[in-house]
């Protein structure tokens, strides 16, 4: 038996935990460890951000709701556990209670829609305002995947506890980096995840006796890039954006490689995990992919080219060309290609950031943070390139038929 015998129990602990103490840092008993540990896996140096931002706004809390219905829709019941108000941060804190295995994924399901709907109330609220905390007397294989999910994809501050016997008292622990990270689910991706296409750069010019010299439009290249960047990072996504020059092509003399992680295929990773079976609204997802295989060319990375197009249309003729995957492009730019400039968005700026930074520790003040070479290192850190990568294209063929059923 656990250390409480329902959630209800769970509940009226922390509730006068809470009021007999200034912060839910009080609460936990292993800060200063967590606080001292250092990572060189980039998924754990994610977590251990992650967790930093929570502490840092848990010194000093308010609780602003407990266990009452928030929703502004009539009819409607959204009630967290814990709603606390930061008060030197200036941020909110949701606490979500869960002490049965059940459904794990509920946990997250309610978190998201509570944290909608507080920005129904103060809509001008960042994403990196609102604090995630559960805390959970027991955490499952679904509730850590979730829990690294929203961490590095999600990019949400998320803290995750348990409730433990300590020294003759009930405290809360934070779950290691480690313990979160070492389960089945790939944390690296496949080149088949990562889609995008190419924004050739036409010389109005080529066709005539004369060329454009681009060199003094070099500046106005890496600002549409920047521009991409900003867009693309303000929608949540992960990807980035190399401007090279196409070495010996007169027509199209400079490109942009424009790139994101294809959402949909990250279905695929689901089938990693031991003794998964698909449900029905998973199986019509795949269907999805193996009638349209949407392989990450979305509206939003058309949106951020389009971003970057207005600023590169005063000195060329930028088109969209070459639809493929990352693998394919490399392929296309070996011998041809010479970076001049790279910036990513999502978690390939967390990689970069992390890279300069030590780049900066090294000593090496130079180090830029658009340098091609830092942003293909990011890259080669989050692609496996032994990824058995599985192809959900093919999961309703029928030998019998030849068909799709």
């Amino acid at each position: 038996m656990g250390i409480f015998s329902s959630e209800r129990e769970m509940q009226a602990w922390l509730s006068k935990q809470l009021k007999a103490s200034e912060g839910l840092n009080q609460l936990i008993a292993n800060i200063k460890e967590i606080e001292d540990l250092l990572s060189s896996d980039y998924v754990e140096r994610r977590i251990l951000d992650s967790y930093h931002e929570c502490i840092s706004a848990l010194d000093l809390t308010h609780i602003f709701s407990e266990n009452e219905n928030i929703s502004l829709k009539s009819g409607e019941i959204l009630s967290p556990d814990f709603l606390l108000y930061s008060l030197e941060a200036q941020r909110m804190v949701i606490v979500e209670l869960k002490n049965l295995k059940g459904p794990s994924r509920e946990a997250g399901t309610e978190l998201s829609a509570y944290s909608a709907e507080l920005k129904s109330y103060i809509p001008f609220i960042a994403e990196g305002d609102i604090i995630h905390v559960i805390i959970s007397s027991e955490w499952t294989t679904l509730l850590k995947h979730y829990a690294i999910n929203e961490i590095l994809w999600g990019q949400k501050n998320l803290l995750c506890l348990q409730p433990i016997n300590f020294k003759g008292s009930i405290k809360l622990q934070i779950l290691s980096p480690s313990e979160l990270n070492q389960q089945g689910i790939p944390k690296k991706l496949s080149y088949k995840q990562i889609g995008g296409y190419q924004i050739c750069l036409y010389d109005p010019l080529a066709y005539s006796n004369s060329q454009t010299d681009f060199s003094p439009l070099i500046h106005q290249m890496k600002t549409a890039i920047e521009a991409i960047a900003s867009y693309a990072s303000a929608r949540r996504s992960h990807g980035f954006a190399m401007l090279w020059k196409d070495v010996g092509n007169k027509l199209a003399p400079y490109s942009i490689a424009i790139m994101n992680v294809a959402p949909f295929q990250s279905i695929e990773r689901f089938f990693h995990e031991e003794g998964f079976k698909p449900n029905e609204i998973t199986e019509r997802f795949i269907k999805i992919i193996a009638e349209f295989y949407p392989m990450g060319h979305s509206a939003t990375l058309d949106a951020a080219s389009r971003i970057g197009k207005e600023y590169l249309s005063p000195i060329c003729s930028p088109r969209q060309e070459g639809y493929f995957t990352w693998d394919l492009h490399l392929t296309e730019m070996k011998n041809r290609a010479m970076p001049i400039s790279f910036r990513g968005w999502g978690i390939f700026n967390d990689l970069i950031s992390n890279l300069v930074k030590e780049e900066y520790k090294k000593g090496n003040s130079e180090a830029r943070y658009d340098d091609p070479k830092i942003g293909l290192t990011a890259i080669d850190k989050l692609i496996d390139p032994n990824y058995q990568f599985i192809e959900l294209s093919n999961y309703f063929w029928s030998p019998e038929n030849g068909s799709i059923t």
